[in-house]
């Protein structure tokens, strides 16, 4: 049996809390090695009147977890309501080669992705971190307020949106989920001006914000939307300033814009990238002082298979989803 598993059952099942261990143990044993995970494959099919869409694919395994992660971005998604980025995970028993689940993409990502960056922020923002500054308004910028709300006793949470409506949206969300004191600001500049951590969660493809908006010592940016070798949210003299670290390496030199374009103009070099996250958690140094730290991340499809293999269980167990004859 074939057991499908769509978002509302995924937020039902499985919450940022519950992923934030998953995540350490994702992303340790990445870096360690013991995790498979094949580089990502892109597919770029031409589009009607020159618009062209995006599908990636994602294998991943670990600890007798299989799964393939399908992601498509498409700009002419929304002529149908659709979201820009639509996705699945389909889930297989490692030691039998049976598909065990077809897992919405979606809800993962973003329960994943806040999750990771709450181990981030830990390891990285100085412990007396009390200002968190927000920029995006979408669905990962309401997945990092939940991760990051329990976190650290915050005085101020300010945010800002190039649509104010939804920033103001955001903040009610908030409110009604029991985060306070959440504000929308009328500029970057007013929503980091004191800011111990930052998190740049945007669709964008140019830097949302300018390296005077970030203080000159201690603060901590996660980097998260910008996808792809084009796409940045950074400016590059902030990158130049930084200690940056990444989920990946690998990924990071292929896939990151906001490293990969200053590395072209010779702004900053490899040796800039300080570690990965899984090396932090196993022990490596992390913050030294009171520096600039950049989180660069780009999400692994490690992090999805271990996710969606408790979240299968979780279902088993609830008897949630719907389940199909396969084959």
């Amino acid at each position: 049996m074939l057991r499908i598993i769509n978002g509302e059952t995924v937020r039902s099942l499985y919450s940022i809390e519950d992923a934030i261990p998953a995540m350490e143990r994702a992303m340790v044993s990445f870096s360690d090695g013991s995790a498979y995970q094949h580089p990502r494959i892109t597919v770029e099919p031409p589009g009607a009147d020159g618009e062209r869409g995006m599908v990636l694919l994602m294998p991943a395994a670990a600890s007798g977890s299989l799964g393939l992660k399908l992601l498509s971005m498409f700009p002419r998604a929304a002529e149908k309501g659709l979201a820009s980025v639509q996705g699945l995970i389909i889930l297989v028993d490692a030691v039998h080669g049976e598909p065990l689940a077809v897992i919405d993409g979606v809800s993962v990502t973003e329960i994943r992705t806040a999750a990771v960056t709450a181990l981030a922020t830990d390891e990285l923002a100085r412990p007396d971190a009390v200002n968190l500054g927000l920029i995006g308004a979408g669905v990962q910028a309401r997945g990092h307020l939940r991760a990051l709300a329990g976190l650290r006793p915050w005085k101020s949470v300010r945010l800002f949106s190039r649509s104010r409506d939804r920033a103001e949206d955001l903040a009610r969300w908030a409110a009604g989920e029991g985060i306070d004191g959440v504000e929308v600001a009328a500029s970057p500049t007013e929503a980091l001006g004191d800011a111990d951590v930052i998190c740049t969660v945007t669709s964008a493809c140019s830097p949302v914000l300018a390296d005077s908006d970030v203080a000159a010592g201690g603060v901590h940016v996660n980097a998260i939307g910008a996808f792809g070798p084009r796409c940045r949210e950074l400016p590059p003299e902030l990158v130049a300033r930084a200690r940056i670290f990444v989920d990946s390496r690998q990924s990071a030199l292929a896939e990151a814009g906001d490293l990969m374009l200053p590395l072209a103009d010779g702004v900053i070099t490899e040796d800039a990238i300080a570690g990965e996250l899984g090396e932090l958690l196993a022990g490596a140094p992390g913050r030294l002082g009171d520096e600039l730290t950049v989180f660069e991340s780009l999400g692994l499809p490690i992090q999805d298979t271990l996710a969606c293999d408790a979240i299968y269980r979780r279902a088993v167990e609830a008897g949630a989803g719907v389940e199909i004859d396969f084959p």
